[in-house]
């Protein structure tokens, strides 16, 4: 079975007066600054005031597949940004009520379902997807995105009308941004390494959020709906659980190697990767896996390619390492640029390397991200299910419990132990959202306020991501236990941390990344399960290390958690030590004027000098300097509305 996918960039602007003409100029430098995500074809549809666009990276049907897509009256036309893996099911069904095709893709698949459902049309897809359609008869625009926000999109909203783009980059560069900042979502940043959705740095942008609709009318106001939630319900343990795991497991990666073109695999030591690669090898494939192989300082701290190459050993992979070295001059840069947004994600660098070295090869590689969400592998995981029992203890013993932890110091070499305990300890008897929200911060709220200017302060609440993990919370209907984290994370961490991460960095080498544990019919199945079937005795990852007992070697279950970052902490001490001391140089923050260089300068001799571990925050300012270079102090398009019809 084959399908079409494009995977690419789309862009579009559409005027709330309809005389008004879209330059067809705009639209292509639009999609010119994402000519990364589709180097191999692009498309471009104006008429009056519509004008929609996009690059494309064929994977599949590789020599048709041209958008925009048009329905059979050419009323409505879309751009499509993704695959829909059940495409030929719901083909088949809309020809058998009376659908014409002139294509046998699942562009038009989406189109002609939409003729039918409207904003519904989304609710039947499975796969991961950004969209844009416009109706001519009802003169709207429909925006859409994957039930888990695989596939970005940014959106604009004005009196002169919409504007939207798969990048933030894209908006920029015609002036649809005035490019001001939105500080409460940047102290979400420090807070968390992340902006959560549907925030971006800039106040007047923002993103779709995963599992929603965006509809917009010239006579009307924007209307955004949640189509998919996770599920509320809980299900009873099935029989013989480890063997459906692998089921679902299998099933969804057969899914997810539909490709005309070579698939290749990301592979660290962890569970998950290595599950995905077993996967693919007891499907008939001879997977060709790409490792980290690191360098330079802590580089033993990091290094799995020893149980990286056991796993290739028993499936007979082909294994290539990537060298990951910590001389980042060159490729900093480039990597903040590829990410749009502030992103303090240190596994960055690793990525990018393996991105690049993979997208030489080939266009899809399959990566074991998600498993950790679906199946609760974050030490976080465990500590909100000891919260509740934290939370009930006398407030007396809380406060004596988290002031002695206070006085406890990171060592220099420590991989953020100290840190953690503090996060815990402070959570105190918090709801529940407001405790997660502690185990992830990685900053409080009380050494942000130092951080920041006296001028930034009074701009500043501090309590924006609290604010949005709430919201969350209540959204999902108040869950319990270990549920209420996988919640969380699923909302946030994954999408805007994890899968915009992948997505920005691989995207930047046309590499199309896909993610077999990140399906909605996967994770509907397992997120149902009790939490005492995923964990099992406090021990992270019970249900799918049982199920992997089969497959994988036995050191892949002994094995510390690493997770997929380079040696940060020494890194930032020695190879990294010029560009840190660059950005974040006395003469930069006072030009800047957004932080304290008295506090800045401590964080960098306390860390220096290994008294204490400031990683985290380091690589935060460090991103940030970096971004608002490239994004804040760059030169400006003329704003979108002002001067003539379109950007000079």
């Amino acid at each position: 079975m084959t399908c079409r996918a494009f995977m690419c960039g789309i862009a579009g602007i559409v005027h709330r007066e309809h005389q008004r003409p879209v330059d067809p100029e705009v639209v292509q430098r639009m999609c010119e600054a994402m000519r990364h995500r589709g180097p191999d074809d692009e498309g471009c549809f104006i008429s009056g005031g519509v004008g929609l666009g996009m690059r494309r990276l064929s994977i599949i049907d590789l020599k048709g597949g041209h958008q925009p897509v048009f329905n059979e009256d050419r009323s409505k036309a879309i751009v499509f940004n993704g695959e829909i893996y059940n495409y030929r099911e719901l083909r088949r069904g809309l020809i058998t009520r009376g659908h014409t095709f002139r294509s046998d893709g699942d562009t038009e698949t989406i189109l002609h379902l939409y003729e039918e459902l409207g904003p519904r049309c989304v609710e039947p897809l499975r796969g991961m997807f950004a969209f844009a359609i416009w109706d001519a008869t009802a003169e709207s625009l429909l925006l859409a995105r994957d039930r888990f926000g695989i596939k970005p999109l940014y959106f604009v909203t004005a009196p002169w009308g919409i504007g939207f783009a798969s990048e933030l980059k894209a908006l920029l560069t015609v002036g649809l941004s005035r490019r001001q900042l939105d500080w409460e979502a940047l102290d979400s940043f420090f807070q968390l390494g992340y902006i959560p959705a549907p925030a971006t740095p800039f106040a007047d942008v923002r993103k779709l959020e995963p599992g929603h609709t965006l509809t917009w009318c010239r006579a009307g106001e924007p209307v955004a709906r949640r189509y998919w939630d996770l599920p509320q319900e809980t299900v009873l343990e099935p029989p013989k659980v480890q063997q459906r795991v692998l089921e679902w497991l299998d099933e969804s990666v057969g899914m997810h190697l539909v490709s005309d073109v070579p698939v290749g695999a990301f592979l660290s030591g962890g569970l998950d990767s290595s599950a995905v690669v077993a996967s693919m090898a007891l499907q008939g494939e001879r997977p060709h896996a790409f490792t980290a192989r690191y360098h330079g300082s802590g580089a033993e701290t990091a290094d799995e390619t020893a149980l990286a190459r056991e796993l290739a050993t028993r499936y007979q992979a082909r294994l290539t390492y990537i060298d990951i070295r910590p001389d980042v001059r060159e490729v900093f840069e480039p990597i903040v640029w590829a990410l749009d947004e502030p992103h303090a994600d240190d596994s960055a660098i690793p990525t990018w390397l393996l991105s690049q070295a993979v997208g030489s090869d080939y266009k899809v590689a399959l990566t074991g991200i998600g498993g950790d969400e679906l199946f609760a592998g974050y030490r976080r995981h465990i500590g909100v299910l000891l919260g509740e029992y934290y939370s009930r203890l006398p407030p007396g013993v809380r406060r004596a419990a988290s002031a002695l932890a206070s006085q406890l110091r990171e060592p220099a070499g420590a991989s953020l132990g100290v840190n953690r305990i503090k996060r815990f300890l402070r959570s105190g008897a918090s709801a529940a959202a407001e405790r997660f929200l502690g185990y992830l911060s990685h900053v409080d709220d009380g050494f942000r306020s130092e951080l920041y200017s006296r001028e930034l302060r009074t701009e500043i609440t501090g309590g924006a991501a609290q604010q949005r993990f709430a919201e969350l919370y209540r959204q999902g209907g108040c869950p319990a236990g270990l549920r209420a984290g996988l919640y969380l994370d699923y909302k946030t961490f994954l999408p805007d941390d994890i899968l915009a991460l992948s997505d920005r960095i691989a995207m930047a080498h046309s590499l199309e990344i896909r993610v077999p544990f990140v399906d909605h019919v996967f994770v509907e199945h397992a997120f149902r399960l009790p939490d005492r079937t995923k964990i099992g005795w406090g021990r992270n990852k019970h249900l799918l290390k049982r199920a992997l007992r089969s497959r994988l070697p036995r050191n892949h279950f002994h094995a510390p958690k690493r997770g997929f970052v380079g040696p940060t902490s020494a890194w930032l001490r020695h190879e990294m030590r010029g560009v840190l001391e660059d950005e974040l140089s006395t003469e930069r923050l006072k030009r800047l004027s957004y932080f304290s260089p008295v506090a800045v300068s401590k964080l960098l001799g306390e860390h220096f000098s290994r008294r204490q571990n400031h990683e985290r925050i380091l690589w935060g300012l460090l991103c940030f300097s970096t971004w608002h270079r490239l994004y804040a102090e760059g030169p400006t398009a003329p704003w979108y509305p002002t001067g003539s019809e379109r950007p000079a």
